[in-house]
């Protein structure tokens, strides 16, 4: 029998569809939390085997556990407790870590993690704990290091980082780029399926495709024949690629989805020099040139390639730029590489290869852009001599001349972008010198808006993004108080009476412009004021290339690119506006270091490529001063004590000596020295101390500290020696000096005279390389390094009866330490110690009489000095400097500290009057007003008649009493201290019932109140 549904039975059916969809989304928060019990569940039995109690011994997990823990709590929903575990960051794989923690909200334990990752991939658990532990101080969280030195189930770490510097890292670092082997110089950034992605490569043939938020490697392409000399990338409208060039002159197109190589061309006959993706129809094209001379144009998609254009000069430096509007796209090339020859650029139609202009230059090009944005396209190009020329990409009509009056190396680098304005885009030019400036300019008018300058080497590339919080002139109070000043608003408001000048700022206002340099530094920088927004720092190389990503219009993340000489890249957040304590900052390598214990103050001085010295108190790091000391860099440094306090002596070859004050920086004496000197210790005693110095040609001098005279006697003659050390044998002071024969002497100070023979000459014997000396509780010693073509070796010989403690054959126990840059022996507690350092990132301690209980140091960069004091090892590494201490020393040290600094505020009064002179005061309320005036701001601001002389003369004043101090934000200047800020008082004194501000009152040079003679208001 046959029914009919009932009437309505149909739209109840729809009824019931329709409601199994919210039924079905009600359920999915179920299956969540149904998949993160499982997950946590499996995490728990994972983590069983490897628990002792209720502590999880990370160094007891399995490979398995180690490498996937991160994916299965981020499944459970515990990732960020996961990352927070220290000890899971020292013994977890690096790349599961970061694959799953890239869109983790901020931590400071991946700051921290970040920030020396491309060791931590390499790096062993012992490794990654003691850079770990460097890294947590830099980060200013000493609680996390004293973590990492305390691992559970282990015994503690014997020595232990107290302070370090930090000027080399930074907090916007979101991921690094790691992988390569050799330095990495090509870089390029794009999307794939709105995902932001970064290509690097280098010299080691490979190019790796990272995923930039996380840093996670998506692809790894190899078979480039020496080396990727190039690289592209092209976003097309089913295909994204990257095409990539070799020193054999292949091409290959690479896709972005799948990994697989898409197409190989043979284009070039030797290295391509430069590379450009082309869109022609729809097929994807690339012109390019090489040191063959020829300019190519290839298309993939029909597997062809062909000569558009020979250069008569030869290889073409690889200067290349396309317009692809009005009509045919046209190759703009630069022709001549050497800089005595002329040069020129020509304009190539594509594909054809006519020829269209060429269009000459006095030499040759440096840079080379064209913009299609607007009308007609314009093309850019800058020279060796320091100018450059702007003209119509179309037809080679030029424009006009760009920096007229230029100077060679002035325009290095080019940039060229355009910003949006009513009426259309405006072109602007971006250009970078080898002396570390970066202009801006005004295409259309060819004149120059902006000259930054903060780089303090060459700026090797640069880019540029827009950034849309900028626009918003101060709606951020953040962004208005640190961009946007009262200056700036001065000038949107004068700009306002000119409506091109106007609109011009306005479009002005959310660009910025991005430079890297070979000072190891990106620096970010408003286009509107020509003011630095940050610096990023991190790399340990020059850095090559950087790039930025166009942000999203529904998202606020800003992140730029960049590639170094360190094997490394970089993903920053150009968006973050974290504050960083840095402390003394050194813009270069710390080339020489020296520490010693003064008047009961233990100082340290370093030196780096800036020329400037920097006097730091070793116990807290805190900078004292910082002094140019010449304009060649300073080869030895070394500290001693005179009646007249504490000195400095370096050798420099413009200089020669140089011994000056540390307090004051006043110069005691100066004396030329017909051959360098690379080495120098002071010795003597207080009332005679001495300087021994050690030239190039292995003669040494004996030098007066107080006075420079030369001293004679045997040890001033000495001729081959290669290292010399000075110290005490109980109240004896005494010299060390050691030749290439191994032969070791020990001579008598102030006098000259031979003492002993520590050890004798041979024949056979490895030449010593550096002596080190040290008086401790265990007697006086003597290290020395001996070095030869099989052999390295550490021998430590008691200085007062000549007897050998101990030798450590470095050769016989890593090769690492076999090939130690630097050594130090220091007497620490009870005992004397000896440390070895460099090439690499490790330092070794142990006991200088048993050669026994060693230890290893590690740091995040490579190891280039080290020195004992006051049971301290101060360490220069990179860029850093770090002291460290004995754990059983280390906790106790600030409490020393801050007893000694209680001892001297209860202590009797100073006799020294405390008041203040008038120039005194005047000095201290300018700094209040701004700080970071140096001497010749500061004279400027007085009158006339206070020479400089009285001004430097009062800074010095000032230093000693504690109430200023040298910083180096930008260049040399002065800030107060809290002494000093509490005695300024603001500059400006109240106005007259006229309304006038009376002049100050300050007495001048003529002798009399400056308030009858013609001055300069303090303004």
């Amino acid at each position: 029998m046959t029914t009919t549904p009932p009437a309505g039975s149909e739209s109840a059916d729809d009824d019931s569809g329709a409601a199994q969809e919210p039924q079905a989304a009600d359920h999915a928060p179920a299956r969540t939390a149904t998949r993160s019990r499982t997950a946590r569940r499996v995490l728990d039995l994972l983590t069983a085997q490897a628990r002792d109690g209720d502590t999880l011994r990370w160094d007891k997990a399995t490979p398995y556990l180690l490498r996937h823990a991160a994916e299965h709590a981020a499944d459970a929903g515990s990732l960020p407790a996961l990352l927070d575990d220290l000890e899971f960051l020292v013994h977890g794989d690096p790349r599961g870590i970061l694959a799953t923690a890239g869109g983790t909200e901020h931590r400071t334990s991946l700051t921290i993690y970040r920030t020396s990752l491309p060791r931590h991939i390499t790096a062993s658990a012992p490794e990654r704990r003691h850079i770990l532990a460097v890294d947590a101080v830099r980060h200013q969280r000493p609680d996390l290091s004293n973590q990492l030195y305390e691992p559970p189930g282990e015994g503690a770490v014997p020595w232990r980082c107290v302070w370090s510097t930090a000027a080399n890292i930074s907090p916007s670092l979101r991921a690094s780029l790691s992988g390569h082997r050799r330095p990495v110089h090509h870089l390029t950034v794009g999307t794939v399926d709105d995902e932001p992605v970064a290509a690097t490569a280098g010299h080691d043939e490979s190019v790796r495709l990272f995923h930039a938020a996380t840093g996670t490697l998506l692809h790894s392409w190899g078979g480039h024949t020496g080396g990727v000399t190039a690289l592209a990338f092209h976003n097309g409208h089913e295909h994204v690629d990257v095409i990539t060039a070799d020193t054999v002159g292949r091409l290959r197109r690479w896709d972005t989805h799948t990994g697989r190589l898409r197409a190989v061309i043979d284009a070039h006959h030797g290295p391509v020099t430069g590379l450009q993706a082309v869109r022609h129809g729809d097929r994807l094209c690339a012109l390019s040139t090489g040191q063959d001379g020829t300019v190519r144009w290839t298309d993939f998609d029909q597997h062809r390639t062909r000569c558009l254009f020979t250069s008569p000069q030869g290889a073409l430096p690889g200067l290349l730029a396309v317009s692809g509007r009005p009509g045919p796209s046209v190759g703009l090339v630069a022709v001549g590489c050497h800089p005595a020859e002329p040069g020129y650029a020509v304009a190539i139609d594509l594909p054809d290869g006519h020829v269209r202009y060429r269009l000459p230059f006095t030499t040759n090009l440096t840079g080379l852009d064209c913009l299609d944005t607007v009308d007609p396209p314009t093309a850019v190009a800058t020279a060796a001599d320091g100018t450059g020329r702007i003209w119509d990409a179309t037809n080679g009509e030029v424009f006009d001349e760009l920096n007229g009056n230029g100077r060679p190396g002035d325009l290095e680098v080019l940039h060229l972008m355009s910003v949006d304005r009513p009426g259309g885009a405006h072109p602007l030019a971006v250009t970078g010198g080898s002396d570390g400036s970066i202009r801006i300019w005004d295409v259309d008018t060819a004149r120059q808006l902006h000259r930054m300058d903060g780089h303090h080497a060459g700026v090797l590339a640069l880019g540029t993004v827009h950034d849309p919080h900028l626009e918003q002139r101060g709606a951020d109070s953040e962004v208005g108080e640190n961009i946007l000043d009262q200056n700036d608003l001065r000038l949107l408001t004068r700009a306002a009476a000119d409506h091109r000048g106007f609109q011009r700022r306005n479009a002005l206002a959310g660009l910025v412009v991005l430079s890297a340099s070979a000072d190891e530094t990106v620096r970010s920088w408003h286009a509107l004021g020509g003011k630095e927004i940050r610096t990023y720092t991190g790399h340990t190389g020059a850095v090559r290339r950087v790039a930025a990503f166009e942000p999203a219009a529904d998202s606020d993340q800003l992140w730029a690119v960049s590639c170094s000489d360190d094997a490394t890249g970089r993903v920053w957040d150009l968006a973050d506006r974290t504050g960083h304590v840095t402390g003394a900052a050194h813009p270069g390598r710390i080339d020489t270091l020296a520490t010693a214990t003064l008047h009961g103050r233990t100082l340290t001085v370093t030196t780096c490529r800036d020329h400037r010295l920097r006097v730091l108190n070793t116990r807290t790091g805190r900078l004292l001063s910082a002094r140019i000391t010449g304009d060649s860099p300073v080869r030895a440094v070394t500290l001693g004590a005179t009646r007249q306090g504490p000195v400095c002596a370096t050798a420099s070859p413009d200089k020669g000596l140089v011994v000056r004050l540390v307090e004051t920086g006043a110069v005691l004496w100066q004396r030329e020295t017909d051959v360098p000197v690379v080495a120098m210790h002071v010795g003597g005693s207080m009332r005679q101390p001495v300087l021994l110095s050690l030239d190039d040609n292995g003669h040494t001098s004996m030098w007066e500290l107080a006075t420079g005279r030369l001293r004679t006697g045997p040890l001033g003659r000495q001729e081959e020696v290669t290292a010399i050390a000075a110290g005490r044998i109980r109240d004896t002071p005494v010299a060390v000096t050691g030749h290439p024969t191994g032969e070791i002497l020990l001579w008598n100070l102030p006098s000259g005279t031979l003492r002993r023979t520590l050890c004798p000459a041979r024949s056979s014997a490895p030449g010593v390389r550096a002596v080190s000396f040290a008086a401790g509780p265990s007697g006086p010693r003597v290290a020395s390094q001996h070095r030869g073509l099989d052999h390295h070796s550490i021998r430590v010989t008691d200085a007062d009866t000549g007897r050998v403690r101990s030798i450590v054959h470095l050769d016989a126990d890593d090769q690492q330490a076999s090939t130690a840059a630097v050594f130090g022996l220091g007497s620490v507690q009870e005992s004397a110690v000896v440390a070895v350092g460099g090439p690499g990132n490790a330092v070794y301690v142990w006991d200088a009489d048993t050669g026994a209980s060693r230890t290893a140091l590690w740091l995040p960069d490579t190891v280039h000095e080290l020195a004992f004091d006051d049971n301290l090892l101060t360490v220069a590494y990179g860029r850093e400097l770090a002291v460290f201490a004995p754990a059983a020393l280390r906790d106790v040290l600030g409490e020393e500290d801050a007893t000694g600094s209680a001892q001297k505020q209860s202590g009797p009064p100073s006799r020294r009057s405390p008041s203040k002179s008038l120039l005194q005061m005047t000095l201290l309320s300018l700094l209040l007003e701004w700080e970071g005036h140096n001497v010749t701001s500061l004279t400027a601001l007085l009158c006339r008649h206070v020479p400089m002389r009285a001004v430097r003369a009062a800074v010095r004043t000032l230093i000693r009493d504690g109430m200023i101090l040298p910083t180096t934000r930008d260049a040399l200047g002065y800030a107060l201290e809290p002494k000093g800020r509490a005695l300024a008082r603001p500059v400006r004194p109240p106005k007259t019932v006229t309304g006038n501000t009376p002049p100050l009152k300050l007495r001048g040079w003529h002798g009399r109140p400056c308030g009858f003679c013609t001055h300069r208001r303090i303004r």
